[in-house]
């Protein structure tokens, strides 16, 4: 049984096939200009004869229709986009529609750094930050498919404007797209080069990302009494330069919300399109 699994980012999206809970083959390109040539590039994989879809998009969506509702950093005009029905036109193929973090919640949760954990914080830093929360071995999910959304916890109201529309959420500091704004140039691989390299600027930009990231996940564990925090996405390779400030955000709260263990997640960049074909694996 193949099931195919995909990550819409907002620049690459990723691939997997799995078999069972093997992955078989994967790929990587950029993000396609629209949602009407993502789902013809999508319908091309399909066609290796797969059993199930599933699709991972960074924003909320209606999971019982299939709908984008709210999915600003991909390329393209997806709110109101019917993913799940014309993905299922092309394909004849039984889609699920899901949030992308969410997806990389439930492959770390069952297959990676999480596995055997019951309750557990997920954050993925990408472009923007996603996140999850896992509450005795389940995924929770919410009417919109948004129920975990660390990136949009406010940690400075006179802070940048986020893509959301609020000033000063955690991914305006913490994911890519911040980062390189406040550093000026380059990647965020550069800025984590300069970092380890020396440079004070580079070291202060990751330092207030961990600041950032450390409010939003105090604040989480306190509202969901977890001990455990799984942080991955393409941006987690900086996660060294950012635990200081980090840990300092989380031991200031620690007579409420205890000891927080924070894991590296260990799936690596297709963990949102492991899960994603997980989450499809269930729609059957």
């Amino acid at each position: 049984m193949t099931r195919l699994g995909i990550d819409v980012g907002g620049t690459y999206i990723k691939w997997v096939l799995l078999e069972e809970d093997e992955v078989v083959s994967m790929g990587t390109v950029p993000t396609p200009p629209s949602p009407d040539e993502t789902m013809t590039f999508v319908a091309s994989l399909a066609a290796r004869r797969v059993e199930s879809i599933g699709i991972g998009l960074p924003g909320h969506v209606d999971r019982a229709t299939g709908t984008a509702l709210f999915v600003p950093n991909p390329p393209g005009d997806w709110d109101g986009y019917p993913v799940g029905s014309r993905l299922g036109a092309l394909t004849g193929t039984p889609v699920s529609v899901v949030n992308d973090a969410r997806a990389f919640g439930l492959a770390e949760l069952l297959l990676g750094a999480a596995r055997g954990l019951p309750d557990v914080l997920f954050a993925v830093l990408g472009t923007g930050v996603g996140g999850a929360v896992a509450l005795r071995g389940g995924i929770l999910v919410g009417p919109r498919d948004n129920l975990g959304e660390i990136g949009h916890v406010t940690v400075a109201p006179w802070g940048p404007v986020c893509c959301c529309g609020n000033r000063g959420c955690v991914e305006t500091f913490t994911g890519a797209s911040g980062i390189v704004r406040a550093f000026g140039s380059g990647p965020p691989e550069a800025v984590a080069e300069a970092a380890r390299a020396g440079d004070g600027r580079a070291q202060g930009v990751l330092s207030r990302a961990g600041w950032a990231l450390g409010i939003a996940l105090g604040d989480a564990a306190a509202f969901f009494g977890v001990g455990t925090v799984v942080v991955g996405g393409g941006v987690a390779g900086a996660l060294d330069l950012m635990r200081s400030a980090l840990n300092t955000e989380l031991e200031r709260r620690r007579p409420l919300i205890g000891d927080i263990a924070v894991l590296p997640a260990v799936l690596g960049p297709m963990a949102g399109a492991i899960g994603a074909a997980l989450y499809g694996r269930r729609s059957e």
